[in-house]
């Protein structure tokens, strides 16, 4: 059981990504007609769903290195729904939520990780790999916790000021943190994918 519940998480993280992403953009579309309150506890479920299947994002890989559980298939379904989890939440975080600025920002994550994901199966062609790097990983936790900190915004409207403006200053900041590091391991990954072949040590 051990052995297969890695593979498990890996796939309650890809089977709740369109879930989020369908309660925020269930929670705009009734605000208007169903009112603020209800729409705010959708997104808190949306929130609690996520930082549910965000953990599982840590908790299966040291299952997976301790119980040396790693497979190729686990480990590329687990890179694959880490950015179904978070691009989908961001997206309709974007179409529902964000103001400009921020959406600019989704954009600019969205677009980075839809670039690397390229680059590494070109890659794949000529049997090179880029692993992931510990920028891209410090990236990927700031992104979690920036969409973490978004869904739970509505439900604070009814709390103290204080409390909601200290959750929005640190998922604005994490969001934009991670656009920087995003920036910052895509300049490596591409650095590492010019190196020629008998020269990288990545693949």
């Amino acid at each position: 059981m051990l052995q297969r519940l890695p593979l498990y998480l890996t796939l309650f993280r890809i089977i709740a990504a369109p879930i989020v992403a369908g309660l925020v953009l269930w929670a705009h579309a009734i605000v208007f007609t169903d009112g603020a309150g209800r729409a705010a506890l959708i997104y808190a479920i949306a929130g609690v769903l996520f930082v549910a299947a965000a953990a599982t994002d840590f908790l299966d890989g040291w299952i997976a290195r301790r119980f040396d559980a790693v497979t190729p298939l686990g480990a590329a379904l687990d890179h694959a729904a880490d950015k179904a989890l978070v691009a989908g939440t961001l997206i309709a975080l974007a179409y529902a939520l964000l103001r400009w600025d921020l959406v600019l920002a989704a954009v600019l994550l969205v677009v980075r990780d839809v670039a690397v994901a390229g680059l590494r199966e070109g890659l794949s062609g000529s049997g090179r790999t880029l692993p992931v790097s510990s920028v891209g990983k410090l990236k990927a936790g700031a992104e979690m916790i920036a969409v973490a900190g978004f869904l739970f915004l509505p439900a604070l409207s009814f709390a103290e000021p204080g409390a909601r403006a200290v959750v929005s200053w640190a998922a604005v900041a994490a969001l934009w943190a991670a656009v920087a590091l995003a920036l910052i391991s895509a300049a490596g990954y591409v650095r590492a994918a010019l190196v020629p072949p008998a020269a990288n040590k990545t693949g």
